[in-house]
């Protein structure tokens, strides 16, 4: 870690540029857009997202997209979407390629181009991120902090624009915010100088840069869901490098879990997409923030039990024995993913164990109360679906 990461000031760093202003306020969410800017569409949320949004609106979506050129970049994105499922053959004229880079100034458009598409964009949602858990601060703040000041700066110029900016729980893991009794959706993120984890402190400095924004009279929602796993119906995932789901693998391939003190809250990514989109298609949404999570989340030991009436054979051990276990397996198996990333993961604060008070998600529930949506437990219909997924593409078993 570098000397920067150990002197890291959050709150010095949310500094947004004194050009970026907004003329225009919106007082008033836009519920039937005709363009639509998406970021971070080639992501595991953001393919659902676009999904969501190309079935939801009528919209043209304009996705950011790193890449050579426009046919790859389109051509990659048809692919992403036909590996979760979701892909409309009608859908290929309404998605607009933007060959671009969230971590370059201007998203690596000339300023002709960014003008241009300040002028024909209505509405954005900022998706994208660099996520890596274990990258520094200062490795992901191009593209997660400085991406988020061009994303604003586009919405400030031209024509209003709202801006739907998805961030993350984890912005309230610091250690004010976790003494809290409970933590409510108008509550602010503390930056007291222990939030740990580059990833983390990037999302705090960007929601604030928006919250900035949002004084200066941009209108914006921010999003933030916990630990985003696969599809409630058929379990594709494409986050399998998650925490939880490598926990899981290691847990199943050494026979043993760790007895561990720690709940575990989890939401399906078609819960987290279609709330999103229904949210920010809601006239009294501006301005709030929304808090996705479990309400009917589990503790670890009760999980591992589900596992094993799954018909997984799992031995309990305490977490120094299994710690133990794993690090000789570790060594029997050095090219072991989920070892190497277990060994990793349990070496730093995680949020995955991390003891956290209780959420509330009142604005989010009533924004969603005359919508169908809801999210479903965490329970043993739920896992097996996520457990067949694993099955069917050989995550439990591959080295």
């Amino acid at each position: 870690m570098s000397l920067l990461s150990t002197t890291l000031n959050l709150v010095t760093e949310a500094k947004l540029d004194a050009t970026i202003q907004f003329s225009q306020s919106i007082t008033k969410l836009n519920p039937n857009p005709k363009t639509i800017f998406l970021t971070g569409a080639s992501g595991f949320l953001g393919g659902y997202l676009l999904a969501e949004l190309l079935e939801q609106t009528s919209a043209q979506i304009y996705c950011l997209v790193r890449a050579d050129n426009k046919i790859n970049a389109q051509q990659r994105l048809q692919q992403h979407l036909i590996n979760y499922g979701l892909w409309q053959d009608e859908w290929k004229l309404r998605i607009i390629i933007v060959v671009g880079d969230l971590s370059k100034p201007l998203l690596a458009l000339s300023e002709q181009d960014f003008n241009q598409l300040a002028k024909i964009i209505e509405v954005i949602y900022h998706n994208g991120a660099y996520i890596n858990a274990f990258h520094s601060y200062e490795h992901l703040k191009a593209a997660n902090v400085l991406g988020t000041q061009e994303i604003l700066r586009l919405a400030g110029l031209k024509q209003a624009k709202a801006v739907h900016f998805i961030s993350s729980m984890a912005v309230f893991f610091s250690k004010a915010s976790l003494q809290s009794k409970m933590i409510i959706e108008t509550d602010l993120p503390i930056a007291d100088g222990t939030l740990k984890g580059g990833y983390k402190q990037s999302k705090w400095v960007a929601e604030e840069l928006v919250r900035i924004a949002q004084k200066r009279g941009l209108s914006a929602c921010i999003y933030r869901p916990v630990r985003i796993l696969g599809h409630s119906q058929t379990g594709i995932n494409g986050n399998m490098n998650d925490a939880l789901c490598n926990l899981l693998k290691a847990c199943i391939q050494l026979g043993t879990y760790p007895l561990l003190d720690a709940r575990i809250n989890l939401v399906p990514v078609d819960y987290v997409s279609q709330s999103i989109v229904h949210l920010s298609q809601q006239p009294t949404s501006s301005g709030k923030a929304f808090n996705l999570f479990n309400p009917e989340s589990i503790e670890w030991n009760q999980l591992l039990d589900l596992t094993k009436e799954l018909g997984y054979s799992l031995t309990a051990l305490d977490y120094k024995q299994w710690q133990q276990q794993l690090n000789k397996e570790l060594n029997l198996f050095p090219k072991n993913k989920a070892y190497i990333f277990l060994s990793l993961f349990f070496r730093s604060p995680n949020a995955l164990m991390m003891k956290k008070p209780p959420l509330d998600a009142r604005q989010t529930l009533d924004g969603l109360k005359n919508s169908p949506l809801y999210c479903p437990p965490v329970d043993k219909k739920l896992l097996s679906i996520y457990f067949d997924y694993f099955n069917k593409i050989n995550f439990l078993n591959k080295k």
